[in-house]
């Protein structure tokens, strides 16, 4: 029997990883009521246990790739995963919430790690005619762990504990880790000493935590709040002052000459926007599901893991067209049939019938697992072989802002709105029960009228990153959905 060819060995390793950050996440949430009933806190001081996770990992994800350029990424990708599974088993013996959010930062810190390596090795170990087909297939690995997370937890928290949640994937973390010391191949990275950008650093981790603590307060401070308004503001005066230290450094952690690259620029613009309006739907649907069509947890879980299960369909024969056809058409398409399901979802009432959510659920899968692969089939095709893991990290941690920034804008926005009609119905004689389900809908509505235009603007940059470099079969095709 011949032995599994090496680009496929760097699949499964990563994908393994992958899957498991995915699950981390859908598991995660589905036990904060039963950490809130079993330490006796409240739901702000739980989402914590999210909110850490999400800083620390966006805030070092760049220092991780640069750092990884040299000295190599199966190493940073292999120490990443201890980390992360020592974060996990750690979780498991905690006892209060602080301590499960002080172990969450340990597990980032890995997370950091593994994911500004992880695509970079892929990227890596195919060849350009079919890297875009094998990092399909690593979407699937990430569909596949955020159906199996609420699944698997639902199970987990019924029969055991919240425990349970941690270490019973333990197992999964050390194989991993085992699979990449024996499986990966062991680069060595860039000739020359490691130039560490130590203000660059400062200021791009100090940004980026400010602007996310920020954000994250959003929903339960408001809008104009000092502590809102103090560090969103602090966050964006520190990134432009990133950026200018960035543009006299010798060696810094972002190439901000990748920018000048059309095809880049309008590419990782794209990624941005998709990612700033995807997150609405799976902070808000839930709502809309069990407290607008009065469904049940189990029933409402069934039906938003229509979205993955789609997408793992979808995103592998996305990423082969574009090695065959180019990126930017599965890049376009995939833009507007995301934004065609959202529009489609502005018609959901508290009358709509679950068929017709599931074929708009449909669609919205096929559109986002058709977007991804190609796109950053085009930002990796435009960089050069030794920035990969730089050009990773970036496009990692443009997606983790992205994520956070949409779902704090519209919580902040669902929530502001559905009070008002909630009140507007209380005014015209509707109980407090009836006014709150029937406030859901419209102040939806609202957010997925924003997600329509900025899927549509994604959809508007994918055509314009059309370019000599993406006529062609594409350089690298990259996924990074975790």
């Amino acid at each position: 029997m011949p032995a599994l060819p090496y680009k496929w060995k760097a699949l499964i390793t990563v994908a393994m990883g992958t899957m498991m950050a995915t699950m981390d996440a859908s598991i995660t949430t589905i036990a904060f009521p039963e950490l809130t009933r079993v330490f006796q806190t409240d739901i702000a001081t739980v989402m914590w246990i999210a909110v850490a996770y999400i800083l620390v990992s966006s805030s070092l994800m760049l220092i991780f790739g640069k750092i990884s350029d040299f000295i190599g990424r199966t190493r940073i990708y292999t120490v990443g995963m201890v980390v992360f599974t020592l974060g996990m088993a750690a979780c498991a013996l905690a006892q209060n919430v602080e301590q499960i959010i002080l172990f969450r930062v340990i597990q980032a810190l890995g997370a950091a790690m593994s994911i500004a390596c992880g695509t970079a090795i892929v990227t890596e170990a195919f060849p350009a005619s079919e890297t875009g087909k094998g990092l399909g297939m690593l979407s699937m690995a990430v569909s596949a762990g955020f159906i199996l997370g609420p699944i698997i937890g639902g199970f987990l928290l019924d029969w055991l504990d919240w425990r349970s949640l941690f270490y019973m994937r333990t197992p999964i973390g050390i194989c991993t880790f085992l699979m990449a010391i024996t499986l990966l191949k062991k680069d060595k990275g860039r000739s020359g000493k490691i130039k560490l950008d130590i203000i660059g650093t400062l200021t791009s981790s100090a940004g980026l935590f400010c602007l996310i603590f920020g954000m994250a307060h959003i929903k339960t401070h408001g809008f104009t709040s000092p502590i809102v308004l103090l560090f969103v503001g602090s966050g964006f005066l520190i990134l432009f002052l990133f950026i200018l230290v960035e543009r006299r450094a010798t060696d810094p952690i972002i190439d901000l000459s990748l920018f000048k690259n059309r095809t880049f620029s309008y590419a990782m613009g794209g990624l941005f926007l998709f990612f700033l309006a995807v997150p609405p739907y799976i902070l808000i649907m839930p709502f809309y599901l069990m407290e607008g069509l009065m469904l049940s947890p189990l029933e409402a879980g069934m039906l938003m893991a229509v979205v993955s299960m789609v997408t793992i369909i979808t995103s592998p024969v996305s990423g082969a067209l574009s090695d065959r056809f180019g990126p930017v058409g599965p890049s376009v398409f995939g833009a507007a049939a995301t934004s065609a399901a959202f529009f489609f979802m502005l018609r959901f009432d508290l009358q709509t019938e679950i068929p017709t959510i599931i074929l708009i659920l449909i669609l919205l899968g096929l559109g986002v697992g058709a977007f991804q692969p190609p796109n950053n089939s085009t930002i990796m095709g435009a960089v050069e072989r030794k920035r990969l893991g730089s050009a990773s990290a970036l496009i990692a941690t443009e997606r983790q802002v992205g994520i956070s920034l949409g779902m704090a804008l519209a919580g902040a926005i669902f929530s502001a709105r559905q009070t008002m009609y909630q009140d507007m119905l209380r005014l015209e004689g509707m109980n407090a029960a009836q006014a709150i389900r029937h406030a859901i809908s419209p102040a939806y509505q609202e957010v997925l009228l924003i997600s329509v235009f900025l899927t549509l603007s994604a959809m508007v940059f994918a055509l314009l990153s059309a370019g000599k470099k993406t006529k062609k079969k594409p350089k690298r095709a990259v996924s990074i959905l975790r």
